[in-house]
């Protein structure tokens, strides 16, 4: 039997009690901390939510079933999020439910707080069991909307990275027109009068279903109102880049509902169509939001402001 490495970005402290390897090769190799130390998980990180895993297989099935799905998020979502990617370092996905970015980049490390056998292990993103400055990159994908505590994720995340390095999310964004669609025709909640930016005084940890979340959230917390707000309680990131995109190439394909009215063979031309007029329509229509914040490599002297690539 070979002998097995250590990732040198896994916390093998209290926090290690937040992470349970899986039996994946990949993962063996990434993260074989101390058996010992992984043996012991607490209950309520690890409790199976059999209706999130349930319909964590409904996408998955769908996702087999609808190759116009699978290149939408290649070519529209996945492709945003490596290519703000940092070179070089440990880079980690947090809320990876599915699996869908793992297919697509399997040198990442796949974590959610569900169990599920395709990821690398779980980890709750609001307490991320990696030490300090050691992570390159943390992605997600429709996963900030999910959180309880989103601002307790964003200091987590701060945490960890190393300097320079960044936090790339893809997320729901609010627009007149995408707000009738969350509001109206999605299944989740979308809620403008949370206030998450507010960071959690008690510093409990609030309870939620996996799959409870209000499409709001990364507007409220990103939105022109609350920006300054949200980037004044996170003094050691800034916002790098906030790009509003997708439109019709998702819609018509139905995302993960049964229908399509998409044929493949027209998608090069309408994604192409779609990138050439997004400065027409992205502000008032826009679905999805690319989100990017950057570690400062000096804290001192340096702002948290919007960033040169907002748009």
């Amino acid at each position: 039997m070979r002998r097995e490495k250590t990732a040198t970005g896994l916390v093998t402290g209290p926090r290690a009690s937040l992470l349970l390897i899986t039996t994946t090769e990949q993962s063996r190799e990434l993260l074989s901390p101390a058996a010992a130390e992984l043996s012991t998980i607490e209950k309520r990180t690890v409790a199976i939510d059999t209706q999130a895993q349930d319909q964590l297989l409904r996408h998955r099935r769908i996702w087999e079933q609808k190759s116009i799905l699978r290149r939408v998020y290649n070519e529209e979502f996945f492709a945003r999020l490596l290519a703000f990617r940092k070179p070089n370092g440990l880079s980690v996905e947090v809320g990876a439910g599915p699996g869908f970015f793992k297919q697509f980049a399997p040198d990442i490390v796949s974590t959610d707080l569900i169990w599920c056998p395709w990821l690398d292990a779980i980890a709750d993103a609001q307490q991320l069991p990696f030490r300090s400055n050691s992570v390159a990159n943390v992605f997600g994908l429709d996963m900030l909307h999910h959180l309880a505590t989103p601002m307790t994720f964003l200091g987590e995340v701060s945490r960890v990275l190393v300097p320079g390095g960044r936090l790339i999310l893809v997320e729901p964004w609010i627009t007149p027109f995408s707000y009738f669609i969350f509001r109206f025709l999605h299944q989740e909640r979308c809620d403008l009068s949370e206030t998450p930016w507010i960071v959690n005084p008690s510093g409990e940890a609030l309870e939620k279903l996996a799959f409870d979340g209000n499409q709001a959230i990364p507007y409220l917390l990103f939105g022109p109102r609350h920006r300054s707000s949200t980037l004044g309680s996170l003094p050691e990131l800034k916002l790098l880049a906030l790009e509003p995109f997708c439109l019709f190439a998702y819609l018509l394909s139905g995302g993960f509902k049964p229908m399509n009215l998409l044929p493949e063979s027209l998608y090069p031309a309408l994604s192409k169509f779609e990138r050439a007029t997004s400065p027409l329509w992205r502000r008032v229509a826009a679905l999805r939001v690319l989100l990017v914040l950057e570690k400062s490599i000096s804290t001192q002297g340096e702002g948290n402001g919007n960033g040169n690539g907002t748009k």
